[in-house]
């Protein structure tokens, strides 16, 4: 069992039960059972107000911003794992998962980048059919920013319009649990790397 590894789902849909929440959940019921402790959040549950760009933050390490900035960023920030799901939109991330990315983003990187280097992540895309790629790419992209490494099977593309039609994707539902499972192994292998190395001599 992956003792005190916490995973944490971000759905960035507004739709509640949708497909971007049900290919989520099936990838967090898949790093549960390797023994990891899940919870799904909800982008569009937070009050989120867009980057104003004054780069305050790079100074005060705080956003001027009053709203649940810092509750989000503390909730992904605690977490060891971190996977990412989007509906496409107009070939892109919804408006809450782009508002998401500027707020947490900016901070980090006011903050050192050091809140989330090395935690381990994937990214989930959802269409009816075009658009997906796109989406997964500006996902990776952010997570990266932050330091999280992404392993081999990191992206997982789910087809679906209507409420339910994902489940009918066998094979995005399949890698959508084989992600879930491969960042909680990932995380595993991470954790037994560094207390095998931790006594080893440094050499210069």
């Amino acid at each position: 069992m992956a003792e005190n590894v916490r995973i944490v789902g971000l759905s960035g849909s507004a739709r509640v039960g949708g497909n971007t929440d049900l290919v989520l959940n099936e990838a967090l019921a898949a790093a549960k059972a390797e023994g990891a402790e899940v919870n799904m959040i909800r982008v569009s549950d937070y009050r989120l107000l867009p980057c104003l760009g004054c780069t305050t933050c790079f100074n005060s390490k705080k956003c001027v911003r009053e709203d649940d900035g810092e509750l989000l960023y503390q909730e992904i920030a605690k977490a060891d794992g971190i996977i990412m799901a989007s509906p496409s939109y107009f070939q892109g991330v919804t408006g809450q998962v782009k508002i998401a990315i500027d707020r947490v983003g900016f901070l980090s990187l006011a903050r050192g980048n050091r809140d989330f280097a090395e935690k381990v992540g994937g990214v989930i895309g959802v269409t009816r059919r075009s658009g997906v790629s796109s989406v997964c790419s500006q996902m990776i992209i952010f997570l990266t920013a932050l330091g999280i490494i992404i392993p081999s099977g990191g992206r997982v593309y789910a087809i679906g319009r209507d409420k339910g039609d994902v489940t009918r994707d066998q094979e995005g539902i399949d890698t959508a649990r084989h992600l879930g499972r491969t960042i909680v192994r990932t995380l595993r292998l991470l954790r037994d790397s560094k207390k095998s190395n931790s006594g080893a001599p440094i050499y210069t």
